[in-house]
């Protein structure tokens, strides 16, 4: 598994915008605070030099002295671990990975292409989809199984992923409970939590819900995840117009803010995980209130994320393809590539999106499309060499004039190196071969690829002694979640 060195930078804002930015999200942070329905957390941070708020209940302040302390204590970048260690996807501010959507209750029926709730086989399926695409490079809960009891969802879903890919893979926890119970299911295959802290191959979720708020149970979730030393994924989700001022750079400050505010919780554990700057500013269609994602406006706000969180040095995951579109159409190609090449042009780490649709639907044939799309972006950001050879003046000279390349070995060499990408997915045939043969949709195309993975790609399996103790593991918490619920 390997990432894409980007070869150049967008900047979206300059040093200074950048700077005012983090000054907004200092005073917002100093004045306004952040409020966090967790006891624990707020005592956590008074006991670390937060302050509690004169007048507004369960609201901590940060003085700029503990905040600047706190960045400059921030981990930088990090790598997130995979089974197959093969896998690992290494963060150095300069590599770019993508991964998948997350949480959506429907799922696009393969069979029928209608919509639908989705099944625990639905997350089976398309993890086995997700461990095949070379640039999804690691897999979350696409979907969430709406046939399984809300009490096992997080562990069910967790096993679904860890038995039918290598790669790595996204953990959420919707309590302290199923962070324990993540941790065990992981220890199996690391032999045991001490391993596991040394080889982290469970993350934690946790996203303050905008404006300025952790709920008690994104709190508690931060703390346990950050107890056991495995990596940090703090979200923040403002949307301009609705939890945030409809400005970008308002909305930016906020939600830099309240992702500071989660950093800073997190260092009353430890300083030693590094932690993924998940930034999702996203807009609110403001005749509708629809939340909206297929705006250019959306592209330059993740690119700008991009740069705030370099500026910490801190993985930058950004929303990448995405639309607004509710079918397989010309929109949704033009608004998915336009959401991912602006900010991966900015030098993001970790771009999102894959297999995601429309009416909070997953997709199978998505999977493959958006596949493509980053195999376009991973080329763009390739960029290409430009010195002797690749200049071929020598070449040129000798095939002269009204002569081709087309025979000669220096046109091969660059074709294997991938100069020119070839996609085997995409329509390239001439229109006559096209008209001759039939025209079908991309989505039809990619079906066919869905099916052959489904039906070819056997994932690295799990050892049967690590088969065996995770199965323990699960029907031990089944029991445990069950008599709870």
């Amino acid at each position: 598994m390997q990432g894409q060195k980007v070869r150049f930078r967008l900047k979206v804002l300059t040093d200074d915008q950048v700077d005012a930015i983090e000054e907004a999200s200092f005073k917002m942070l100093e004045k306004t605070g952040v409020r966090f329905d967790s006891a624990d957390a707020r005592r956590r941070l008074i006991k670390a030099g937060a302050v509690a708020h004169k007048t507004r209940k369960d609201v901590i302040t940060f003085p700029r002295s503990l905040m600047k302390e706190t960045i400059k204590h921030i981990m930088p970048y990090g790598t997130n671990y995979a089974r197959d260690p093969k896998n690992n996807m290494k963060f150095d501010g300069e590599t770019m990975y993508a991964h998948a959507l997350g949480g959506n209750p429907m799922m696009m029926d393969l069979e029928t292409g209608e919509h639908r709730a989705a099944t625990l086989k639905d997350v089976e399926r398309a993890t086995r989809v997700m461990d095949a695409l070379e640039y999804c490079h690691s897999v979350s809960n696409i979907v969430v199984a709406t046939d399984v009891p809300p009490e096992l969802l997080v562990i069910k879903t967790q096993e679904a992923m860890m038995r039918n890919s290598s790669k790595c893979i996204s953990g959420y926890a919707l309590n302290v409970a199923s962070v324990d119970i993540l941790a065990k299911m992981w220890a199996c295959v690391t032999g045991g939590l001490e391993e596991l802290r040394k080889r982290p191959l469970l993350d934690v979720y946790g996203s303050p819900s905008s404006p300025l708020t952790y709920d008690a149970h994104a709190a508690d979730v931060i703390v346990r995840g950050a107890e056991y030393g495995v990596p940090v994924d703090l979200v923040p989700c403002p949307i301009s117009g609705g939890t945030a001022p409809i400005t970008l750079a308002g909305g930016l400050a906020q939600q830099n803010a309240e992702l500071l505010a989660g950093v800073a919780l997190v260092q009353t554990v430890t300083d030693k995980v590094p932690i993924q700057y998940s930034g999702r500013l996203s807009m609110m269609d403001l005749r509708t209130g629809k939340n909206i994602w297929g705006l250019p406006e959306l592209g330059l706000a993740s690119a700008a994320t991009v740069q705030i969180a370099h500026k910490y040095k801190m993985i930058a995951d950004v929303y990448g393809v995405t639309m607004d579109g509710n079918m397989f159409d010309m929109q949704s190609g033009i608004e998915r590539m336009q959401a991912a090449m602006i900010p991966a042009l900015a030098g993001a780490d970790n771009l999102s999106g894959i297999g995601g649709a429309w009416e909070n639907a997953a997709s199978y044939e998505m999977l493959v499309v958006d596949n493509e799309i980053y195999a376009d972006v991973f080329r763009a950001v390739r960029g290409f060499d430009v010195d002797a050879d690749t200049l071929a003046v020598d070449l040129v000279d000798k095939v002269g004039h009204m002569g081709n390349f087309l025979a000669q070995p220096h046109t091969m060499k660059y074709l294997r190196k991938g100069e020119i990408r070839n996609s085997t997915l995409y329509d390239t045939r001439s229109s006559e071969k096209a008209k001759k043969e039939g025209v079908r949709p991309l989505q039809d195309a990619a079906k066919e690829v869905v099916w052959k993975i489904l039906k070819e790609h056997q994932p690295m399996p799990l050892d049967r002694d690590v088969e065996k103790e995770l199965s323990k593991v699960v029907k031990d918490a089944e029991k445990t979640l069950m008599r709870r619920g």
